[in-house]
């Protein structure tokens, strides 16, 4: 079905009254507000001064109450001055059912999720003879206004009294709006409802919040960060997931690496207009995006982070490698250093500083009790599972994925001293938060590295998209 232009239909007359439009209190006073997550609905989370007024009496006629602006408007006092209430998130389709607005409500805000290119129908019902009108606009902003600033996109949609107003929105990406609600007169009691709906571009799909992916080691040969995810941007991007991948040193601490993180979240917030973002780590990018939630302080910017592979416990097999555990250390380290890239001693001394950092003794002593959980991040994990050649060949395993030859060697290690592994974590080593399950993939074959080639038995591009679909489906 093709887009129809965003226009605003009557759909009765409406009877003469004096309001105060919210263009003309918009210029009133700002409102300073925090860009606060998603709260409860009901929840108060800021307050503006107080507002005058419109001057004069209203009558509704063939109504049997009248409501007289002036006596209203001095017997009402708001103590804290009026408040901004966030209800919630408004999947689509969707109704929000009869919603009172108080008098010392300012205005409500909820918000939807629409794919970029398609169109939705936002539906306004005033109730008892009082008009609502309302604004549509990008996320990030305490205060959206009747003049089209860049911030407001659609409005404002007055409701007529006792009657439904429509007006048709074309998402210009993908993500998360807000929606602005309030009573066409000052000071009023009001009631309304709404409803969101799709008309247009439905087969689309989004989350709330966009997906950055974070990568892990990205030094093997002729890889970059952008490719590490092989064709998974692309594939989420062309469904109308809102995606971007961040780009990080190839081997250091997570602490270093977090820090460059931040400052390309921060500045995809700004360019996705959005107030959260939805992590997706892979190996030491799950431990990168949990140190910049924690020690950097991004809890109030993630909404969920979602780890692949990562060694939370840290790797037995980097301990071999450092000699901090018994076995092959040399043998390890120099598979470490080739898979890696590594050549010159600068590189390698990188790689050792970064193999510190996600050994088991540094993550279980020092990193998990300095970085804990943030209670307003949702953490997720998943890890694969692989097995040796001669596993592979025994009925009785039940194995599907035979690890790739690089990881023959920390596989066998990890296998003997901490169970079944992806080849270079352990499944134990892997899960953090809420544990959602394995996948039949080595550690490469989890981002579908090298070059797309995986086992028949696991479809990267699809774990990945289903992935989305979990986020999106828990509206993040």
């Amino acid at each position: 079905m093709p887009a129809r232009e965003p226009h605003l239909s009557r759909s009765a007359p409406r009877p003469t009254r004096r309001v105060t439009p919210i263009a003309a209190r918009a210029l009133g006073p700002a409102l300073a507000l925090p860009l606060l997550g998603c709260a409860d609905p009901g929840s108060v989370l800021g307050s503006g001064g107080g507002e005058t007024s419109a001057t004069g009496s209203t009558t509704t006629p063939g109504s049997s109450s009248t409501l007289e602006a002036d006596s209203t408007a001095a017997s009402i006092e708001c103590s804290d001055g009026q408040t901004e209430v966030v209800q919630s998130f408004l999947p689509t389709p969707g109704q929000t059912g009869l919603v009172q607005l108080a008098p010392c409500e300012r205005w409500h805000r909820w918000y939807f999720a629409a794919p970029a290119g398609s169109t939705v129908e936002l539906a306004l019902t005033g109730h008892d003879d009082i008009a609502v009108e309302a604004l549509v606009g990008y996320p990030d902003v305490p205060q959206l206004a009747a003049v089209i600033d860049g911030d407001t996109l659609q409005g404002p949609l007055e409701s007529g009294a006792r009657a439904t107003e429509t007006l048709l929105f074309q998402a210009p990406r993908s993500g998360e709006f807000a929606v602005q609600i309030a009573a066409s007169e000052e000071l009023a009691d009001a009631q309304y409802e709404l409803e969101i709906t799709c008309e247009s571009g439905c087969e689309l799909e989004t989350t709330r919040f966009p997906m950055v992916l974070v990568h892990g080691w990205t030094g093997f040969a002729n890889i970059g960060p952008v490719d590490y995810f092989f064709e998974v941007p692309g594939h989420l991007t062309e469904r109308g997931y809102p995606v971007s991948v961040t780009e990080t040193d190839k081997y250091n601490t997570s602490l270093v690496r977090a820090e460059q993180l931040a400052e390309q979240v921060d500045v995809l917030l700004s360019s996705w207009r959005a107030r959260k973002v939805d992590l997706i780590g892979h190996s030491q990018g799950g431990i990168d995006a949990r140190a910049l939630i924690s020690t950097l302080g991004h809890g109030d910017r993630v909404a969920a982070l979602v780890t692949i592979g990562s060694p939370h416990q840290g790797s037995y097999a980097v301990d071999v490698a450092l000699g901090l555990a018994p076995g092959p250390s040399q043998e390890v380290l120099f598979l470490l250093f080739d898979f890696l890239g590594a050549v010159t001693d600068d590189e390698k001394a990188d790689v050792e500083a970064s193999l510190h950092s996600l050994s088991e003794a540094h993550m279980q002593s020092e990193f998990n009790p300095n970085n804990p959980d943030d209670p307003r991040v949702e953490y997720i994990s998943y890890t694969g599972i692989s097995c040796a050649p001669a596993e592979f060949l025994d009925p009785q395993n039940d194995c599907q994925d035979v690890v790739d030859p690089i990881w023959t060697l920390t596989y066998g290690i990890l296998k003997a001293a901490r169970g079944a592994n992806d080849g270079l974590v352990t499944v134990q080593s892997a899960q953090w938060g809420d544990f959602r399950g394995l996948m039949s993939a080595d550690h490469l074959d989890e981002v579908g590295q090298f070059l797309g080639v995986t086992d028949p038995a696991f479809d990267h591009l699809q774990f990945f998209l289903d992935r989305a679909r979990e986020l999106a489906e828990s509206n993040h």
